[in-house]
């Protein structure tokens, strides 16, 4: 399992907030480059603009551009329980 943070973009189509990627420094979303099996474990709403997803991934997820890759021990730190919890 991976685990990253993610900023956040309102979909344009649908409305829907999704997981962001930098794609020629724009954040647009990352829908289309998931694989099955990627879990939403949290929102933050706490961080500026539109929040941040914290996402569990099967390792089969590449990491795209602008997302930042994090341990479960990383993860538990700034969101105490969240893996394995």
């Amino acid at each position: 399992m991976k685990y990253y943070y993610t900023e956040v973009v309102v979909n344009p189509d649908s409305g829907y907030r999704d997981p962001a990627k930098l794609d020629n420094g724009e954040l647009v979303s990352a829908i289309g480059d998931l694989v099955g099996g990627v879990n939403v474990l949290t929102m933050d709403e706490s961080i500026p603009a539109n929040g941040r997803y914290v996402l569990a991934c099967p390792d089969e997820q590449p990491t795209l551009d602008g997302w930042d890759e994090k341990t479960a021990e990383e993860v538990n730190v700034d969101y105490p329980g969240l893996v394995g919890g």
